[in-house]
This record gives C-alpha cells, structure tokens and sequence, in this order.
C-alpha cells in the first residue's frame, strides 16, 4: 500500500475542498456518554416551525419517559415525546436556533428515569407508520421521515446513498455510532432500503478509521449494501457533493439529491430508525459533539431533546468564559446568540472556545484561495456585492443557488471576508427568483 493511499484514501473524490485539520483526538475515543436530565427541559412541541402539534398532557401531569406529550395535527407532522419521567409543570415557548422561538412543554424530573413499555406493533403496521409514530426526523434534508420517503418514491428514486462522512473538524457523533452500533445501522440500512425499493444502496464513511470500514464491511456483507470508503476530505460530507462523488451526478443550482434520482441520508437518521424499529424506542435524544478548548470534558453525549445550551455546558464542564459558541460544526454551523437555546431533535454540535472569533476583514488582496477550494467551482468574491445589489440576474442568481454553504471560502480567506455569509443572505433575498 503506497504512503498517499494510506493518508489520503482512495483516490475517488472531487475537484476542490481541502484536508482539514480534524481536533478530533480529544473526543474520537471516548464512548458516547448519556446526560441525565437533572434541571427542567424545555421540550419543544414541534420538530419544525410548519409542522404543527396539539398538547395531550396537562400542567400537573406526571409524565413517563417515551410518553407522547403532543399529537401530529397533519399528516406531515410528528408526535413529541417525554425524554425522561417528571411532572409537566407548564406550557410555554423556547428557542430553536433553527426556528426561533416555538411552544414547548417544561417538564421537570424527577431523577427515576421511568420509562413506557414499547407500544405493541401488528405485522401489517407499515414502516412509514412505525417511524412516523415514533418521531424519526431526518436533520439534512428537515422533513420527517416517512415525508422524506414519499417524496423519494414520487421523484423515481434509485440510489440511496448513507453519509457517515463526518469530515467536519471536531465532530464525531457519527465515528462514535459506526464504532459502537456497526450491526445495528446496516439492519436499519436494510429496512430503509427495503421500505423504499431502491435499486443500489452506498454506505459511505472515511477511509482513514480502516478498522471501522473493515467492520462496517462485515456486517454488510451479503446484504447488497456497497461500502463506500471515501477521503477525509472537507466537505465530502455535503449531500451534493457526495452524490457527485459516488455517482457522477450533478444536482441542479437550488436542487436536492432527489432531482437526479438519489436520496442521501446521514448516520443520525439511520440511527433513530434503528432505535425504532427494531427497539420500539421513540425520538426523545440526540447524539452531539461537544468539544473546544474551552470544554473540561469534550466527548460524545447522548443529550436530551430540551436540555438548554447553558444546562449542557455546564455538565461537560467549562475552562474560563466562552467567547465563541457554534452549534454545529465549526465551518457550516451557527452562531450561538442565545444561551436559553434548547437541544432539538436536528442538534449535532456545540463547539465552545476560549478566544473571541477574529473579525478584521481587510480588502480582497486576490490570492483565489476561494476559487481553488470551492467544490462547485464558485468565484465566491464575484457573488459577495449582491448582497447590496437591488437585482440580480439569472446567471447569479444560479450561482447563489449552486453555493453548498460549506463555508469553506470564509475559512480560507486571509482577508477574513464574510463570503460564505454574505451569499447566504444574497440568496435568501433573491431566492423567489431573479429581479433582472
């Protein structure tokens, strides 16, 4: 085996992008660890601000862990549940980082951590019914579950491709998962892939943890589910980039995987399908990474949906005072504002630093850095005045449209511009389509 192969990886991969530093050392070990609820959760009522639900508890209520505390009102909606047994002790709202503010129950425990016996299950409940009953939500693309697949099967969807290409520096919830459930995934790989009729199935994880993907490949042998080992190149882990990857399929600027006949579907949400379908256990926790040099105990942990950003701060431990807190990960995650900001169900991260984010943008001194690492082939300084222009054209618009929000070309710049930043709100004002 030549040195290149064994750093690198195979040599399928994609014009652009960079190998990142990982920071993953402090927490790639370390066994995911669950969080107790010790203080009130402020469960959220919704998974997604158009996604209505109605209570089915009171104030005063005790409640058991795995409980449903709110019912779906559409079709389209999923039910909410306890993640842990305490009294409902109010209804009021929290804050999402992704939708603002939305209703949720407070509900406080009491530390017996009682849980519901796993609802019974008939042999003709179908799998769309079964995920749906019990909350699976996928983070990438936000739509339920048995939503997502519907929409699967109307697009003619042939390909289901896995990503557990957790390229992204710091984040290791999905290492974590392959390292401690390998048999579990690919048994929920199968059912997904069964659910859905799809013609090839691609489970993609880096090369460079080989005794994972030497494991992964032997739990998925003989179950026509394709291995896919891939470079531990930054952002792999993108949906489009990785259907171009392994397909050689280019999505549309504004499209999904879904337009070229594939659906990608990250580790989290195989996760939580293996959890309940094969457990009867409901979504009430999310896996994060929680780690940066201002966190006492980095590490993997199994939180509860509702757990506020403070509360699980504190639990990790905390080395001086933050001044830069994202959630999610360091390049594509967001800005932490609020400290009151709740755990939901599409969590994956949160990073806390000790120094405060260098903000000291200079003129563009032209290196093209932004150019050569774009994995769409962007000219991100070109598309960064929109965001003061009153119109845009259609080839811009496009461009804006093709941008992965990957981040990248702010993380490379030495003039530290804002152009991921900048062609994310030209996009958002432009998205209805162009002015000119």
């Amino acid at each position: 085996m030549s040195i290149l192969l064994d750093l690198l990886g195979p040599r399928q991969s994609f014009e652009g992008g960079l190998f990142l530093t990982d920071y993953k050392s402090a927490t790639a070990k370390r066994p995911i660890e669950t969080l107790a609820a010790q203080r009130a959760l402020r469960v959220p009522l919704v998974t997604r601000r158009d996604l209505p639900t109605q209570p089915c508890v009171r104030v005063g209520d005790r409640v058991l862990a795995g409980q449903r505390i709110a019912i779906p009102t559409t079709s389209g909606s999923l039910p909410v549940h306890a993640p842990t047994s305490g009294e409902i002790v109010e209804f009021s709202r929290t804050w999402s980082v992704r939708d603002g503010f939305v209703p949720c129950a407070v509900l406080e425990p009491d530390a017996r951590d009682e849980a519901v016996p796993p609802p019974s299950r008939w042999e003709d409940d179908s799998f769309s019914f079964e995920v749906a009953d019990l909350g699976v939500m996928c983070p990438d693309p936000r739509e339920p579950l048995h939503v997502l697949l519907a929409r699967a099967a109307a697009a003619g969807v042939t390909d289901l491709i896995i990503n557990a290409v957790e390229t992204e520096p710091y984040l290791t919830a999905d290492l974590r998962t392959l390292v401690e459930e390998p048999g579990r995934l690919i048994d929920a790989v199968g059912e997904i892939a069964d659910a859905m009729g799809v013609f090839e199935v691609f489970f993609a994880l880096p090369y460079r943890h080989r005794r994972v993907v030497k494991r992964i490949e032997t739990e998925a042998r003989g179950r026509f589910i394709q291995v896919m080992p891939l470079a531990h190149k930054y952002p792999q882990c993108n949906p489009i980039v990785l259907t171009k990857t392994l397909l050689d399929r280019e999505v549309p600027p504004g499209g999904s995987p879904l337009d070229v006949q594939t659906l990608v579907l990250p580790l989290s949400v195989v996760r939580m399908t293996a959890d309940a379908i094969l457990n009867a256990r409901p979504v009430t926790h999310v896996i994060m990474s929680v780690a940066g040099d201002a966190v006492e105990h980095p590490g993997t942990y199994r939180v509860p949906i509702g757990m506020t950003a403070t509360d699980l701060a504190q639990r990790v431990g905390i080395l001086g005072t933050p001044h830069q807190v994202t959630w999610g990960g360091p390049l594509s995650g967001i800005a932490l504002q609020r400290e009151e900001a709740v755990v939901t169900i599409d969590s994956t991260a949160m990073l806390l630093f000790l120094d405060p984010p260098e903000n000291a943008p200079v003129p563009c001194i032209r290196c093209g850095w932004c150019v050569e690492d774009c994995p769409v082939g962007l000219d991100p300084t070109a598309l960064i005045h929109l965001e003061a222009e009153e119109t845009c054209r259609s080839e811009d618009l496009n461009h804006l449209r093709a941008c992965v929000d990957c981040g990248l070309c702010s993380h490379v710049c030495p003039s530290q511009l804002p152009l991921a930043q900048s062609i994310w709100r030209a996009r958002q004002r432009f998205e209805g389509g162009p002015s000119a």
